[in-house]
């Protein structure tokens, strides 16, 4: 009931938060004890006022003289001007006594506006390198450009004081005036208040239809269409279908345990990144910071951007999966027609949380303002420039939405002319290595950012996704069975040491390589590595998925299998959609500077986790379930197709009814090896989400 509500709450929330920088990359900072601390106006500075009245703007010069004046007369806004810049260089200051105390007091000038600026610093020695440099709050009149206030604030007018070996190398200001329209605003305002309404009136007629009418009389008016689409909003039956944790037997639940998994992974990675390379948090200890890469288990932080590749092989396998098996029930056959229902659902499924997140960006993003309508064509992964890009964690989703859109073609020409299929699949993983190593070499982000741009771009990023096609065409022809013999089990053994030595040559050579020349980074230097780092992995991947399918899981399969992981797994897109909004409103709203260490970060994680999919929840059974019902009310079946259940819950959503669920795929028992009959249902518990 209360999702859309706490959507609102997010966008009301993240109105202020500062635009991201991705482009920074780790450096070694000196010592907190080095840096200068605040200082008084007119203590201990000379300024020379002739000098500034030519560097900035008259009206911001005007404004800092009237400030410089009434700080000496001790005013009230002046004061808070000053005690909300921060203290050191490494200090995030005050921005609430800033924007909110400063504009409100009583004694502000007329005409005259408080803005809060971080301002990024650098010894003079090291203003050309391409390295992060700490970040100082600091308050400034709003007349004053970020250039004007890079002049001022070494002055010592705003409260830092000056030093002759440290110079201003960037200002990001938080303006009133954005350029963005309020109306905007209203939007995601209005959408959320629509949605609550619906929540609201879903679940007061799913009560009073339980509690005053009888079960012949409940049965026919929710099989009507006002009352199937009421019953779409129900929050009591959605959250029922969320937290069901009732499994068939012969499914495959191991997925679950893979995609929850891979999406801590992500926000654990993210909790590290966003705090050391964003601006976002002041770390106070940043040497220590800087040097964590010497501990043990930093690898697992490294890499962790490698999870996204564990999104892209489940993807592909699944959707080539399905596919085949309705090639099979409907001969062959695969006309225009189910091409565009193909289409059609998958964007309906993807779209809804969404295109209703990014309302909350447009109504506040800058980037949105001018490549929202790339996002909304699922090609915003072109646009992830400083200033263009717009809810920049759905790059993955144009990704995923692109290599869907050219699956069918490859899966069709796979099951047709297997032999010519396979070749052109293989050959496309390869090409995709020179694609990854030739666009980054060509990449002028690539130095400085790491990952550059290329990072974000189809062509580079396909390897994984087609290995999942090829994995599903193994499985569709073996049928998931293997020889229960002495001879496969010796077999799978070895498999699983090649899967598992590919998983760690993937996410720990980084860290090998490190150890023996520290000054060596091979996942930014190294082009060769960087064009076949993410295919290594992604086999080790596959092989996992493969054995599982085939019944030599073991302890793995069971572990992954378990049904706490069904509910956290059905929530893991809108965790991924939302869990950097979340980050950046706790560090944003963390008025001190943070001291880092492995386990306040492995704490942070652990309760932005919690928080994220205590969030996601919310939006899940306000928006996400309920528009999946509404699209069985709405979009025509496709051929070759099975409804998953009696209309409570739509079909691939991983949203399951006991007893009316599909059986995707079945995990067989070396010793039994059932008959393998799967239902021809969207997808399996993973439901499409696995584009996350």
């Amino acid at each position: 009931m209360g999702a859309p509500t706490a959507v609102l709450l997010i966008q009301l929330s993240l109105v202020s938060l500062p635009r991201p920088s991705w482009a920074d990359g780790p450096t070694n900072f000196p010592p907190t004890t080095s840096l200068p601390s605040v200082d008084r106006p007119g203590e201990n500075t000379s300024i020379n006022w002739e000098l500034l009245g030519r560097a900035v703007s008259a009206q911001c010069f005007h404004h800092v003289q009237v400030l410089y004046k009434d700080s000496m007369e001790s005013k009230t806004y002046a004061g808070h001007m000053m005690n909300s810049t921060g203290d050191r260089r490494v200090d995030p200051g005050n921005p609430s006594e800033c924007k909110v105390s400063a504009n409100h007091a009583e004694d502000l000038p007329p005409s005259f506006r408080a803005m809060y600026c971080r301002v990024s610093w650098a010894e003079k020695s090291q203003v050309s390198e391409d390295s992060d440099s700490p970040r100082q709050g600091v308050c400034a009149p709003m007349s004053c450009s970020e250039e004007d206030v890079g002049h001022i604030v070494n002055t010592g007018l705003l409260g830092s004081k000056p030093m002759s070996t440290w110079t201003p190398r960037d200002v990001d200001c938080d303006r009133e005036d954005n350029g963005i329209s309020p109306f905007l605003g209203l939007i995601p305002q209005s959408v959320g208040f629509i949605i609550t309404v619906l929540v609201l009136v879903g679940t007061c007629y799913e009560f009073v239809i339980t509690v005053y009418y009888t079960s012949e009389k409940r049965r026919s008016l929710t099989a009507s269409k006002c009352g199937r689409f009421l019953m779409c909003f129900s929050a009591y039956t959605n959250a029922k279908k969320v937290f069901n944790t009732s499994q068939l037997p012969g499914q495959l639940p191991v997925l679950h345990g893979l995609r929850v998994g891979s999406a801590l992974w992500i926000i654990y990675g993210h909790v590290d990144f966003y705090a050391g390379y964003t601006g976002a948090l002041t770390i106070g200890n940043r040497h220590d910071f800087d040097v964590r890469y010497q501990e043990e288990w930093f690898y697992f932080i490294e890499t962790f951007n490698m999870a996204v590749d564990t999104f892209l092989v489940l993807s592909g396998f699944l959707v080539a999966y399905h596919l085949m098996k309705q090639l099979k029930k409907a001969n062959g056959e695969f006309t225009l027609k189910d091409l565009g229902l193909h289409f059609l659902h998958r964007f309906w499924r993807l779209s809804t949380v969404y295109y209703g997140l990014l309302l909350i960006f447009i109504s506040f993003e800058p980037g949105c303002q001018s490549t929202w309508w790339a996002n909304l064509l699922y090609i915003n992964n072109y646009f992830m420039g400083e200033g263009k890009q717009c809810f920049g964690i759905s790059w993955y989703l144009a990704v995923d939405m692109q290599l869907f859109i050219i699956a069918p073609a490859l899966t069709i020409l796979i099951y047709k002319k297997p032999r010519l299929g396979v070749a052109i699949n293989i050959f496309l993983v390869v090409l995709s290595w020179g694609f990854y190593g030739g666009l980054k070499q060509l990449d002028p982000m690539a130095n400085r950012a790491r990952i550059g741009h290329s990072y974000f771009w189809t062509p580079a990023r396909m390897a994984p996704y087609i290995m999942g096609i090829l994995l599903a065409n193994v499985l569709f022809r073996t049928n998931c069975k293997v020889p229960n013999t002495r001879a496969t089990k010796i077999k799978m053994l070895v498999g699983w040491v090649i899967g598992i030595t590919l998983g760690l040559i993937a996410t720990v050579t980084p860290a090998i390589v490190r150890a023996v020349n520290p000054e060596s980074y091979i996942r930014g230097h190294e082009t060769w590595w960087i064009a076949i780092e993410r295919t290594i992995f992604a086999g080790g991947v596959c092989w996992l998925i493969f054995a599982c399918c085939v019944g030599y899981g073991g302890i793995i399969s069971e572990f992954l299998s378990w049904r706490a992981w069904l509910p956290l797994s059905r929530l893991s897109y809108i965790a991924y959609l939302i869990h950097p909004f979340l980050i950046f409103l706790f560090y944003t709203s963390y008025k001190s500077p943070m001291y880092y260490s492995g386990l306040v970060w492995y704490i942070l994680f652990v309760g932005i986790s919690v928080w994220t999919f205590g969030v996601a929840f919310f939006v899940s059974i306000g928006l996400e379930v309920p528009f999946f019902g509404l699209e069985k009310l709405i979009l025509p079946q496709r051929r070759g197709r099975q409804p998953a259940d009696n209309g409570n819950a739509p079909p691939g959503t991983g949203v399951e009814v006991p007893g009316n669920e599909l059986q995707p795929l079945k995990e067989s028992s070396p010793e039994e090896q059932p008959s393998q009959k799967i239902e021809d249902g969207e997808t399996d518990m993973t439901g499409v989400k696995n584009s996350v």
